[in-house]
């Protein structure tokens, strides 16, 4: 579990999984890539059907508590 700060200021405490599925990280041969230079292109495209089957069933809070 993480702490995770919403728009409206309050925090929770989320599954650490929320964060990658929300963030879109690069892809890994963007890696090494500065922060300035990064473009949208370099990035997963979102959702990643491979990794569907379980995601909502292991970050049900019921589960992670």
């Amino acid at each position: 579990m993480i702490d995770a700060t919403f728009s409206d200021n309050k925090s929770l405490k989320i599954a650490g999984s929320y964060v990658e599925f929300a963030e879109r990280k690069l892809l890994p041969e963007y890696s090494n890539t500065k922060k300035e230079d990064i473009k949208r292109t370099f990035r997963r495209d979102g959702f990643e059907t491979a990794n569907a089957d379980k995601i909502f069933e292991s970050t049900y809070t019921e589960q992670t508590k």
